[in-house]
């Protein structure tokens, strides 16, 4: 094992515990001469408080449940803390889910205020429905009732298909400009926006984990992480085997749950603790647990 001793540098000082290194190895775990023992990158559901430096990819759990029933259109989903509430765009209506997936039989109609709805967030009180066609975001209670309030959001977004609330702002995607731009509680524009074409050529979902932005896109059928900033963090995830035509995403405090136009299905992701794997030069990264 003495080649693996030399790739990082000799002598047990080399490197530390929780360190990642590249390693020209495929096998799961690697004991060196001296003593030192790595992990393989790839391998998910590792403890995090053993390896705080492990990466944190996203992955599908298998979980689903259909919406086909209610809606073969659908097109976006949020999380009441509670219940999962998807928009249906066949029916330009609202439909109610429990967090096991079950629909509960009850709905609420967008089509007075527009006939394209396209996503949805709450914000603790109440609904907010994106408008494709008169480019709004209508307010609506927890019973689903109209509440006459509206983002006009036409100035900025000319094809507008989420929105998201953070907590204290709305942030809206548009499909038209691939970016995101925010808006207080008063429905003023805050003169902020983030641009995401350079990966979401076809942005179609936002949501909020409580620190950063993921956006949802069809033409890459993955996810695309950013911060607080509108930065791009590096970090993706793909959802294309589940479903081609992603359509809304949505965050429930622990998971990702996607829905797709394709199966009329929503779909669970979840955090999965590991280290990532480099198979760059035929190499890949370990990180070192003992």
């Amino acid at each position: 094992m003495s080649n693996f001793t030399d790739f990082i540098g000799g002598g047990g000082s080399a490197s530390q515990i929780n360190e990642v290194v590249s390693l020209n190895a495929t096998a799961d775990t690697v004991t060196l001469e001296d003593g030192r023992v790595y992990l393989r990158g790839g391998l998910y559901e590792t403890d995090a408080s053993v390896y705080p430096n492990a990466a944190t990819p996203i992955g599908y759990t298998g979980t689903s449940f259909s919406v086909a029933s209610q809606d073969t259109n659908p097109h976006g989903i949020t999380w009441d803390g509670t219940h999962f509430w998807v928009v249906g765009v066949t029916n330009d209506s609202v439909y109610k889910y429990t967090s096991a997936g079950v629909y509960t039989g009850t709905s609420f109609s967008v089509a007075s205020q527009d006939g394209s709805p396209r996503g949805i967030t709450w914000d603790g009180t109440h609904f907010w429905v994106v408008g494709n066609i008169n480019r709004g975001v209508y307010q609506y209670t927890s019973a689903g009732v109209y509440t006459g309030n509206n983002l006009a959001v036409g100035s900025q977004a000319n094809g507008p298909e989420d929105v998201v609330w953070d907590g204290a702002y709305f942030w809206v995607l548009d499909n038209t400009t691939d970016s995101v731009y925010k808006y207080n509680a008063s429905s003023v524009y805050q003169n902020v926006s983030f641009y995401v074409g350079a990966q979401a050529f076809t942005p179609m979902g936002i949501t909020w984990d409580g620190t950063d932005f993921w956006v949802l896109d069809r033409n890459a059928d993955a996810v695309f992480k950013y911060n607080a900033s509108g930065v791009y963090q590096n970090i993706t995830f793909n959802v294309k085997i589940q479903d081609p035509n992603p359509s809304g995403i949505a965050w429930d405090g622990t998971n990702f749950w996607m829905v797709g136009y394709s199966a009329d299905a929503v779909y669970k992701y979840k955090p999965l603790v590991g280290v990532f794997a480099d198979s760059s030069f035929g190499a890949h990264n370990y990180v070192r647990v003992a």
